[in-house]
């Protein structure tokens, strides 16, 4: 039966045989003949145009047979030396191998391989977890709207002590709460009482309870500390403004004349410095500031400036004015109205009896509009025109004296003063302060989240860093003396360029890497090149200014906008920024409602930015209250819920439990250092993590498209998948936004 000839493809390649021969020499038979053949193997690729070619010496005849019939051979024999083009079909199935058998002289044979179309979709399968959690992942919760276990709309510690599953199967190893202090904010920013907490959110014991479950979840409990100002609820800055002579006025920064007093260098926060980095003075009045008897006002509204001077008098009080057009506030009495003695010239003589003096009003109805005038604070003095402003407006007050106190924040916020930078640990604010940090360490505390560090002493760095190293020191010492083994945690909100982030190092031996979502969102864009150098180099810097220093990662907080929002919503996105937050070294923070996919900007308010969560689909215990029910209805919708996020397997909230397990699973992930891969490019992030012996190789493609990746490991043990990937030999295939890590 004819053999079916095969049609030249533009996959398979056409094969020729040359032969070149001696006549002289092919009938001799004296003449020695010795067979060889060469190459002895040959490898196709799975499509393979090509043509390769055996080389055959001999003088005498000989003969070639193929083994398999997708091996193919111009001629099957000839005589004397020659050269024999193969070509194979084009192979889509698997790897396949056969053999080219040349008989003259001798037999030899010529093996014959050709790699296959073996596509293999990658299927992660990590390793079973231990328990033991390696990742030192932080969760940043709002205690006012994390969770309400009482049905007051506020969040409280018994409703994070009932959400501590919840915490644990995202892989928190640590929580951060908000400032647990007494306050009269929503943000609990303006502490009124670093030796308590508020009671809206429970008791010391139901406190004390939250850190001995998290405890038991291998969860420690980080509390935010504020050093750079209090509130003006303290008994401490209450005690300063009635007294003088308080020894609270040491604990914040006073002057009677600003303005004197940082030209001398007499102002400690400032380290020296001539203009604060941020802040403003305030004017206040101390002592006795109103006035009891009968006095004559007069108010001159004739000029630009306007003006009222007040006169002791013994003439005949005068009844309010009912068709007033001018009025003074005063007292206990409220409205008085004037009578116009001259054109705009307004006077009255009345009995006052008041505890905190007047002010000067253009209506009797309304307060808007610069209807209020009053003064700067200072106070006045009886027979002289006193100027007033609608600007400022503060009380006219009758005595007393006028100081200044400064605040790099609100008004509400006065800084603390802790003295001289260099000796700053021995100042009466630092040890009243520490001494209330030192309980709530030995009541179960590990560790500290430091608020507005740049601006204890004014942005001076110098001063800063001693300052941080003492506190450190201090509270290290107490936190070894509890019977810990480790060291203290301690990070600062040190809200600057890396250039000046790293130098709080030597402070600290943690500070939030502000830049670090910079270099994500870069990434994330498709611009993946440089992931690895960043990073490295933020550890680096940090590392040069202190062996130990731990880089603090993160991408958005209560102070900023969502990071959800800065990725434009997209979910595609704030999927892979989890993976890859999650696959880098360093210590990450993950933001509350962060792992939800919550977005949102500061524009309408800060309350935008620290919604509560939504535990189920109907609302329940959400605790709005404590934002003031400023919440964005819009997005806090039942589908963004943790019950329906939980019952979704490809939800974000799912990706985060995934990828933080694997960061817990595996010490190269957790702790190991961050190396290129090969195929690090482009849209394409590759790196090693290897802790001792393990070593894991991690890809993402942050492209929306598929791209390909040449592999030079042994990339058989896939533990981690985002999207899509097939490995067809050493290429590895990436659908769009796709990650990926092996253990190898």
């Amino acid at each position: 039966m004819m053999r079916k000839l095969i049609p030249l493809l533009p996959l398979v390649a056409a094969f020729f045989l040359t032969v070149s021969c001696d006549p002289t020499k092919k009938n001799d038979p004296e003449t020695q003949d010795t067979l060889t053949v060469s190459p002895s193997s040959l490898d196709f690729e799975a499509e393979d145009a090509s043509t390769k070619f055996v080389s055959i010496t001999t003088e005498k005849d000989w003969t070639a047979t193929p083994s398999n019939p997708w091996i193919h051979l111009e001629k099957t024999s000839g005589t004397g030396r020659g050269t024999l083009a193969v070509t194979v079909d084009a192979n889509t199935g698997e790897d396949r191998s056969g053999s080219i058998t040349v008989k003259g002289s001798k037999t030899e044979t010529v093996s014959v391989t050709q790699k296959g179309k073996n596509i293999v979709a990658i299927v992660a399968n990590p390793d079973p977890f231990d328990g033991n959690k390696r990742s030192s992942t932080t969760y940043q919760l709002l205690i006012y709207s994390f969770a309400d276990s009482d049905g007051n709309g506020i969040g409280d510690f018994k409703g994070i002590q009932n959400r501590l599953d919840y915490l644990d199967g995202l892989g928190a190893t640590a929580l951060w709460l908000s400032p647990a202090h007494p306050t009269p904010s929503y943000h609990a920013y303006d502490v009124n009482d670093y030796s308590t907490v508020n009671p809206l959110y429970g008791s010391e014991q139901d406190f004390k309870n939250l850190i001995d479950a998290a405890h038991d979840r291998g969860i420690k409990i980080y509390m935010d500390y504020v050093l750079n100002h209090s509130g003006t609820g303290t008994t401490w800055f209450k005690d300063a403004l009635a007294n003088p002579d308080s020894p609270y006025r040491d604990y914040y920064v006073f002057s009677d004349d600003p303005s004197a007093d940082v030209a001398a260098g007499r102002v400690d926060n400032y380290a020296g410095s001539k203009k604060p980095g941020m802040g403003d003075w305030h004017s206040v009045s101390t002592g006795n500031k109103g006035y009891k008897g009968r006095l004559h006002f007069k108010v001159d509204w004739t000029g630009t400036e306007k003006t009222v001077t007040v006169t002791e008098t013994d003439d005949r009080a005068m009844p309010s004015n009912s068709a007033a057009k001018m009025w003074i506030f005063v007292g206990n009495v409220g409205n008085v109205g004037l009578y116009e003695s001259s054109d705009n010239v307004f006077e009255i003589t009345a009995d006052v009896d008041t505890e905190w003096g007047f002010l000067v009003r253009t209506s009797s109805t309304s307060w808007d509009g610069g209807t209020k005038w009053g003064g700067t604070g200072k106070p006045i003095t009886l027979g002289q025109p006193f100027t007033l402003n609608n600007s400022t407006a503060a009380d006219i007050i009758f005595g007393g004296a006028t100081t200044y106190y400064f605040a790099s924040f609100a008004t509400s916020m006065p800084d603390l003063n802790y003295g001289k930078y260099t000796e700053c640990e021995n100042s009466p604010a630092f040890q009243d302060i520490a001494a209330t940090a030192d309980k709530w360490i030995n009541l179960g505390v590990d560790g500290f989240r430091l608020d507005a560090v740049l601006w204890i002493y004014q942005a001076q760095i110098k001063a800063n860093q001693r300052f941080l190293d003492q506190w450190y020191q201090r509270l290290n010492a107490t936190y070894k003396a509890a019977g810990h083994t480790d060291d203290i945690f301690m990070v600062g909100e040190a809200w600057e360029g890396h250039g000046v982030e790293k130098q709080y190092y030597k402070g600290l031996p943690s500070c939030f890497e502000f830049e670090y979502f910079d270099v994500l969102k870069q990434a994330l864009g498709g611009n993946a090149a440089n992931y690895v150098n960043a990073v490295n180099g933020f550890i680096s810097d940090h590392t040069a200014e202190r062996p130990d220093a731990i880089t603090s990662i993160f991408m958005s907080n209560h102070d900023e906008n969502r990071a959800a929002e800065e990725l434009g919503r997209n979910v595609t996105k704030e999927k892979q920024a989890a993976a890859m937050m999650l696959t880098t070294p360093g210590k990450p923070f993950i933001y509350q409602g962060e792992e939800l996919g919550y977005y949102g900007k500061k524009d309408g308010g800060d309350e935008y930015v620290r919604t509560p969560i939504l535990w189920d689909k109907a609302g329940k215990d959400c605790a709005k209250k404590g934002v003031d029910n400023k919440v964005d209805s819009g997005m806090l919708k039942s589908e963004i819920s943790v019950e329906a996020q939980e019952a979704d397997a490809n939800s974000l909230l799912n990706v985060y439990k995934t990828w933080s397990r694997l960061r817990n699973t595996y010490p190269a992930l957790a702790e190991g250092t961050m190396t290129a891969a090969p195929g690090n490019g482009g849209s394409i992030a590759a790196w090693y993590m290897t802790s001792g012996s393990q070593k894991m190789l991690v890809i993402h493609n942050t492209a929306a498209s598929e791209k390909t990746v040449k592999v030079t490991d042994d990339v058989s043990r896939p533990v981690a998948l985002l999207g899509a990937a097939t490995l067809d030999h050493d290429t590895l295939t990436l659908s769009g936004n796709t990650s990926v890590v092996f253990k190898l």
